[in-house]
């Protein structure tokens, strides 16, 4: 388990907005999950939703497998026309068959993958359709509770970085620039900002 203590004393030095943030906020809660199929299946129906959305989709899928457990063998079995009626894109349908096709036939292991350094999990992860760097900073921040992501693709936490430090949320290089004084712990900057813009509703 990391040290938040000392990582939030880290960040304090290097970043005083920041650390301002992270004394309005308190103790950092970022952990790891349990990384696996139906934590990464529903990091894709998240995708481009707002997140009331969202989870709106994902209760439905969910209560397509009534034992509680969501296999890939289970996925490929389920009808698209079940998926769609959740609220799935065909486009995400697709992309959720692709990911459990490449379990099915052993070409990805999450349970082994997730031992695997950043880089790994990345190279792997965007070989399955319809998964892009947003979908694997999330997975890494989120699943894995992995130190130094920054999600730069995530427009929610573009636009509380902008609010707070006066760049454009759509001025990557300058994004990059402020997550950059946060390294390595680039995490833990962003799930400050994170709850930060919840809390506030910026």
């Amino acid at each position: 388990m990391p040290d938040f203590a000392d990582i939030t004393g880290y960040l304090r030095k290097k970043d005083k907005r920041l650390g301002t943030i992270i004394s309005e906020i308190g103790a950092c809660g970022l952990a790891g999950r349990r990384a696996d199929l139906e934590f990464l299946t529903g990091i894709i129906i998240s995708q481009q939703l707002s997140t009331a959305a969202a989870d709106t989709i994902i209760a439905r899928f969910r209560a397509l497998y009534p034992d509680g457990k969501i296999t890939a063998g289970g996925i490929l079995e389920t009808p698209d026309s079940a998926l769609r009626a959740t609220g799935l894109s065909a486009r995400k349908c697709d992309y959720i068959k692709d990911l459990s096709g490449k379990i099915s036939d052993n070409s990805l292991d999450l349970a082994k993958l997730q031992s695997a350094d950043d880089d790994t999990i990345r190279r792997e992860l965007l070989q399955v359709k319809g998964i892009g760097d947003w979908t694997v900073d999330i997975y890494l921040m989120f699943g894995l509770a992995r130190l130094d992501v920054f999600p730069v693709k995530d427009l929610a936490l573009r636009k509380a970085v902008a609010s707070v430090y006066g760049v454009s949320p759509d001025d990557m290089p300058a994004l990059l620039e402020v997550a950059g004084h946060w390294r390595p712990y680039r995490s833990v900057g962003s799930w400050y900002l994170f709850r930060y813009r919840n809390t506030y509703s910026l």
